[in-house]
């Protein structure tokens, strides 16, 4: 059993993310905004439960999320496209207004999502082909993003120019 310790909410999910890492033999990517993990170019994003919670999940990044629960030595395996479709009914986001950008989920509606250690690299693989198989949901995504990132950038100039 992989049991992580407890420790302060800073820097939690490195050890689930080795330890992801270590069981689908798969690399750390080499910027941290493109994921938790990489193989054969798929990115994962790796989160340790903290509760029954997943804090700040990035739908907008539309990519596979992967769920340690340290406790129950449990992982969760969601695809993009079920990420969006549970952050989808929310009406806010985590710390703000938009919930695409980051939101939080609870390991209650992860159920179907739960799979052995043994299944981490199979799971990932089927997420990845589930959620390529939503195109339109896929570009919507990036659309959200890219619509975030020009109204950060309008706010921040014209905030600055206020200042």
């Amino acid at each position: 059993m992989a049991i992580i310790p407890r420790t302060g909410i800073s820097k939690t999910g490195n050890k689930a993310e080795d330890l992801f890492r270590s069981l689908t033999s798969s690399l750390k990517p080499a910027e941290a905004v493109l994921g938790d993990a990489v193989k054969n170019g798929i990115y994962a994003e790796v989160k340790k439960v903290s509760g029954d919670t997943l804090n700040q999940v990035r739908a907008v990044k539309y990519i596979t999320l992967v769920a340690y629960d340290a406790e129950n030595d449990a992982w969760y395996v969601v695809p993009a496209c079920d990420v969006v479709a549970l952050i989808a009914p929310k009406e806010r986001g985590q710390h703000t207004e938009n919930p695409f950008e980051s939101a939080t989920l609870s390991l209650r509606n992860l159920g179907p999502f739960k799979v052995s250690s043994a299944d981490l690299s199979t799971a990932w693989a089927a997420a990845v082909v589930k959620s390529d198989g939503k195109p339109l949901l896929k570009q919507k995504m990036k659309d959200v993003l890219a619509d975030c990132k020009k109204l950060s950038s309008d706010h921040k100039t014209a905030v600055r120019a206020l200042v």
